[in-house]
């Protein structure tokens, strides 16, 4: 369509009622002007981006009752999804996950539907699987008005009284290759970290292609989650956890970061998304955060004796490794990082340039524990400790140790500088 310059352009514009004294009023007049509000609010959500604002973790109980019935509870929270409508839940639910819903009432009174959104219906827990639970968008009624009679409508006195905006909770089966589902030991204990990595799309040579040749167009989307779209998970949705469920054990785990991101704009570079787009960023951060819970998970059983490698076959750019003693259960320097190349010497960081080596990492891609070329060697990564971190030990504080993982693509942050390095913290500067 052609138009001239200082004309209006209306086509595409959000109609509302124009009000004025002595207008006769309809319902359609004010359902318009709902509508209008509501189509101005999605524009608002939808320069904000898709993903988790706040709350909305997902929590199961592992093993034990989920073996017959399956249930994991969501905290309170905020999402956006695609279409720029918030998602709010102000209060923790349990969501069941054996059976779809028997009905549409979801509250005393309220009837349930999907409104202008019509989602397909959610699988539920059938068999050994991993499954990708969403919060969607719900539309309801709620409450009786009486009626007039007027405008031809029967005065029945049940027409509702009030529209609710809700949310409602469906579960999808991922494709996992039945590979990882493999009930053997190696198989199990890498399961969770290769899920993840199947969302974050490390294992789909979809994206693989930026780093090839980065001018050919990318594909519109990448990795398990967006295998998806449209026929499964739809612009209405909002991904919230991952849950693996075995046959005999129940629910085995939960993840998180395999499937939340924040709030992450929609991308605009074309072609250059891949490199520059704020999806890749916001994967970048899941990452790191991914890790650190499962992380945090397996502490909990002989972390001195474990190895990295038996348990993540992909290790996000960088991470933070508690290390274990007689007062903090944590992990062995040496054992952990069996496999892996590291420096005999682990090198100081100041706790100043901590924040900025997270964050620089997020563009790195993760290290992988799987050969790429038949003659590929042990991955490579930095690792620092923390000067305020030794220090404090050093004092007798009561402190954890911890060290500090960069990819070996990343650059050396332990660089040391006169008047900003500490002697007895310094390190030699490399050749």
């Amino acid at each position: 369509m052609r138009i001239d310059l200082d004309t209006a352009f209306l086509d595409d514009g959000i109609r509302s009622t124009n009000f004025f004294n002595g207008r006769l009023l309809s319902a359609e007049d004010l359902t318009r002007e709902q509508q209008a509000r509501k189509d101005a609010l999605k524009q608002f959500g939808a320069a904000l981006g898709e993903g988790v604002v706040h709350g909305l973790e997902v929590e199961a109980i592992i093993g034990g009752s989920s073996t017959t019935e399956p249930v994991v509870t969501v905290k309170q929270g905020l999402a956006l999804n695609r279409e720029g409508r918030a998602l709010e839940l102000k209060q923790p639910v349990e969501v069941s996950l054996l059976r779809g819903a028997s009905n549409e009432t979801t509250a005393a009174g309220a009837q349930a539907g999907f409104g202008a959104c019509s989602p397909p219906g959610s699988v539920y827990v059938s068999g050994t699987g991993v499954y990708l639970l969403v919060i969607s968008e719900a539309d309801g009624r709620e409450g009786r008005a009486e009626t007039s009679g007027l405008g031809g409508q029967p005065t029945n006195g049940c027409e509702a009284k009030r529209l609710v905006e809700g949310v409602r909770f469906r579960l999808l089966r991922l494709e996992v290759p039945d590979a990882d589902l493999q009930n053997t030991t190696a198989k199990r204990q890498r399961l969770r970290n290769r899920v993840a990595h199947h969302c974050f799309g490390t294992t789909d040579t979809q994206a693989v292609p930026f780093r090839d040749y980065p001018f050919s167009v990318p594909a519109t989307g990448y990795g398990a989650i967006d295998k998806l779209r449209p026929q499964f998970l739809t612009d209405c949705d909002v991904p919230l956890a991952v849950i693996h469920w075995r046959d005999g054990e129940g629910i085995r785990f939960v993840d998180v970061w395999s499937a939340r991101r924040r709030p992450t704009r929609s991308t605009q570079p074309g072609r250059w998304a891949l490199g520059v787009g704020d999806r890749r960023a916001a994967e970048g951060e899941a990452m790191f955060l991914q890790f650190q819970d499962q992380l945090d998970s397996l502490r909990a059983v002989n972390p001195q004796a474990l190895k990295a490698r038996d348990h993540f076959e992909f290790l996000p750019p960088t991470g933070v490794v508690p290390l274990g003693n007689e007062a903090f259960p944590g992990f062995d320097k040496n054992v952990f990082f069996d496999g892996v190349t590291i420096r005999e010497v682990v090198t100081h960081v100041e706790g100043a340039r901590m924040q900025a080596l997270l964050r620089m990492a997020f563009a790195f891609p993760p290290v992988t524990f799987l050969p790429t070329t038949p003659s590929s060697t042990d991955p490579f990564v930095w690792l620092f400790k923390v000067r305020e971190n030794q220090q404090a030990l050093l004092s007798g504080g009561s402190t954890q140790e911890y060290l500090i993982f960069a990819s070996g693509h990343m650059p050396d942050v332990s660089e040391p500088r006169y008047d900003a390095s500490h002697w007895s913290f310094g390190n030699y500067a490399l050749r």
